[in-house]
């Protein structure tokens, strides 16, 4: 299967968030706009909609067929060019907010003091008035006396009707209304295409219905998990409320879960002495109560009287399993189950509870949640065969009977490929079948410069396989798990951090609370997409094989540079991890292809390797000059400063510069990006950093964090989060006003204060956001502060 072939997936995901962003400018938010405007939005919306219904269906058959997965990427490069115009426009409503607020209270204070309250009631009654004919009288109340505002308002209005976009930003929306008119129209080809990939019902697919029985290959390791599943399947439980106990194997497609099911079965299976009743049955993806319940009931060890072709009713399937299996122990194995319903399971096993105690249920499936729904008692998680096992395994595939040390120089080879499989059985016969084909150094070096990826693979492999599971994820889960493509393999990841970049590209909904976001992350951890790292709090690495995977789904959208300098980047970037010292070839790409910049919306700059200072920093300012549409920077480089002049970058959600210690205050340019969600800074307080008086962070919450200085113990921390220091947003009754404020440690720690030359007392920088009537715009005044 080649990668070309499944890069259009996430389409569906994309065209979902546009409809739902021009639902929502179509909403309250633009209801002062043009009537031609808004007619525009509408025949996009339209458009959108009838795409939406085709597109899901057609990215499950891409990989059948190469027309498909064309076409759904040309709507994928259409949807991102259409979100960037949108979020222009929505930039343009921050902005004209920031102006009448600016106004109102700079007329308002040559009057006497504004107070939160007062400067909200202004701002909501201009926005009022701009959805209406004739504009209104605001009051602002003041310290001494009411002040009439009528010309202060008025000059508000004509702020906001200049919302009322540039004949630029007008000629880019009727561009995406044309582009979008085109998909449309061709959706009647796609189908057609999905006709024809549908002309006969779909049938199970055979290769991957399963059965008891073992086949001739030799089995490494799994000792002690074998022995485990063994010592409970022995086990009696007789203080149980329910006479079957039910045991989870769980693990990612491929690594082994139904072969050492299968080792166990058949053990038992051979000895004929502790169940009276065995029974195997591959479930998959389509979890069929009644199709399960026949065929416990046909299978060889019940003597049936009744013609089961002639019975039809489910209820009397089960009435007549249940008389069966009375007062007897069982062994049920459901071998690869994806059913997540609970309802389906409980109807299944309700003929089972007249077993007797100590019948047992094996389930075999990549999901935890899945086991959690099965209600098993025990869970054995599987994951890669260990070293020596999993080269025994390899062998075996690559090699077949020859000794390996008959050929030390394709052993040698073999040895280095396996580390790249991380202990997969599955992963090991994909590769291990093409290599034995051509026992032939120059074939298997060959092999071994691949990704997993790029391997020619049959539907039976390993990457087909992880793509199974993929299918099944719900969108926004398929582009969060695409993004981990972009770090290298093994790359731990602050939860945090993983939900900032992802809510910076509409993967979250802005509005969703953490909470909520690290419920993605659970669910990935559910299916073993990925993994807590071993030594850090709340980091969290995505399995080898599924980096893998992700990086054949992105299909160059998301793109490493770590030590080529030589690489060549695809023209279809759209996100960028490079280290600092192939900054150059970042800029220099740039520079031949426009295309390139304009479709950036991620660039992760990290140390690694050597470069002189301040030619990092030119290349760095050349090469931001002109990336627009950026959501995510991300600067790891301890010597980079970030350039003065960022308010270009209009588009930017997430800015991390923990990493950077040349700076000395934030450019004001950067309080002028309103779409920024998230700004990671490491406050530097030998410096006594200063962060001056800005206008423009028009969001509803910014999430400011500041990184602890060596040598300060975490739980000094106001709140309690592993090495930093976290912002409280503390929120008035009457959402008038929120405030964020750093904290740090008070007087008690007077000796740690001292050696890092810092006054004992709290240090702070306060931010107000003033909320702006129906419309929730808020509008940022940072007090100044000394860090």
């Amino acid at each position: 299967m080649a990668a070309s072939k499944i890069g259009g997936w996430v389409a569906s995901a994309l065209i979902s968030n546009l409809v739902d962003k021009v639902c929502s400018y179509l909403g309250d938010q633009y209801e002062y706009q043009k009537e031609d405007t808004k007619n525009k939005m509408r025949i996009l919306k339209e458009s959108l909609l009838r795409i939406q219904e085709v597109i899901h269906k057609a990215e499950r058959l891409q990989g059948k067929d190469t027309n498909i997965g064309n076409q759904l990427r040309g709507i994928k490069d259409a949807a991102y060019q259409a979100e960037d115009v949108l979020d222009l426009f929505d930039y343009r409503v921050l902005e004209a907010h920031v102006e009448v607020m600016d106004k109102v209270t700079t007329q308002a204070e040559v009057m006497g003091k504004v107070t939160a309250n007062s400067i909200s009631s202004s701002i909501a009654s201009s926005s009022s008035s701009c959805s209406s004919s004739s504009s209104s009288i605001t009051t602002l109340s003041t310290t001494s006396s009411t002040i009439s505002s009528d010309s202060t308002v008025k000059r508000s209005v004509s702020a906001l009707k200049r919302f009322l976009f540039s004949d630029e930003d007008l000629t880019k929306l009727a561009s995406v209304v044309t582009t979008f008119n085109e998909i449309d129209n061709r959706m009647k080809t796609l189908l057609e295409l999905l006709k024809l990939e549908n002309r006969t019902p779909e049938q199970p697919i055979q290769w991957r219905r399963t059965t008891s029985m073992l086949g001739n290959t030799k089995l490494f390791g799994r000792v002690s998990e074998g022995k485990r599943l063994q010592n409970l399947l022995m086990q009696t439980k007789e203080k149980s409320s329910q006479p079957y106990d039910v045991i989870a194997i769980v693990g990612i497609a491929g690594v082994g879960k139904t072969a050492l099911v299968q080792k166990e079965y058949s053990y038992f299976y051979d000895k004929q002495e502790h169940f009276d009743f065995m029974v195997w049955l591959h479930v998959s993806d389509k979890f069929d109560v009644e199709r399960l319940t026949k065929e416990m009931v046909q299978s060889g060890n019940l003597s049936i009287s009744a013609d089961l072709n002639s019975i039809s009713s489910l209820d009397q399937l089960q009435r007549i399993l249940k008389d069966k299996l009375k007062g007897i122990r069982i062994l049920v194995v459901l071998d690869d189950v994806w059913n997540e319903m609970s309802s389906q399971w409980e109807t299944l096993c309700k003929p089972l509870q007249s077993t007797s105690k100590g019948s047992k249920v094996i389930v075999t499936t990549r999901s935890q949640n899945v086991a959690n729904m099965n209600g098993a008692t025990v869970t054995i998680h599987l994951d890669g065969l260990k070293k020596e096992d999993y080269w025994g395994h390899f062998s075996q595939c690559a090699f077949h009977d020859a000794n390996p040390s008959n050929f030390p120089k394709l052993e040698y080879i073999g040895r280095q490929l396996v580390k790249k499989l991380a202990g997969s059985p599955l992963a090991a016969k994909t590769v291990g079948n093409l290599l034995k084909m051509k026992p032939d150094e120059d074939h298997w070096r060959t092999v071994s410069e691949r990704k997993l990826w790029q391997i020619e693979q049959k539907e039976d492999d390993i990457i087909p396989a992880l793509r199974l599971s993929y299918e099944h994820l719900p969108d926004h889960l398929k582009q969060c798990i695409t993004y981990f493509s972009l770090f290298p393999k093994n790359y731990q990841l602050p939860g945090d951090v993983l939900i900032h970049m992802w809510r910076a590209h509409g993967f979250v909904n802005k509005e969703t609370p953490d909470e909520a976001a690290y419920r993605y992350i659970d669910d990935l951890l559910q299916i073993s997409f990925i993994r807590k790292a071993a030594n850090l709090e709340d980091h969290y690495v995505v399995h080898d094989l599924l980096h893998d995977f992700a990086e054949s789904v992105s299909n160059g959208e998301h793109f490493r540079i770590e030590h080529d300098f030589h690489v060549s980047i695809p023209t279809n970037v759209r996100h960028l991890y490079v280290n600092a010292s192939n900054i150059s070839i970042v800029y220099a790409s740039f520079e031949k292809n426009i295309e390139m910049k304009e479709n950036l919306r991620s660039l992760i700059i990290c140390k690694t390797g050597r470069i002189r200072t301040s030619n990092f920093n030119i290349a760095l300012e050349e090469t931001l000059k002109e990336l627009r549409n950026l959501r995510v920077l991300v600067l790891r480089h301890p010597e980079s400063v970030l350039p003065n002049n960022v308010q270009h970058m209009v588009h930017l959600r997430y800015l991390d510069i923990k990493e950077t210690n040349q700076f000395t205050h934030l450019p004001t340019s950067l309080f002028g990006l309103y779409h920024l969600q998230a700004l990671s800074l490491q406050s530097l307080f030998e410096n006594k950093l200063k962060i001056g008086l800005v206008d423009g962070i028009s969001r509803h919450k910014i999430d400011w964090q500041a990184h602890i200085p060596q040598g300060i113990p975490s739980q000094q921390c106001k709140e309690k989060k592993r090495n930093s220091i976290i912002t409280e947003n503390l929120m008035h009754p009457s959402i008038d006003m929120c405030t964020v404020t750093f904290y740090w440690p008070t007087g008690s720690q007077q000796k740690t204060s001292s050696a890092m030359n810092m006054r004992p007392e709290k240090v702070h920088a306060e931010l107000f956001y003033i909320w702006k009537g129906n419309n929730k715009l808020p509008t940022a005044n940072m007090k100044s502060g000394t860090l």
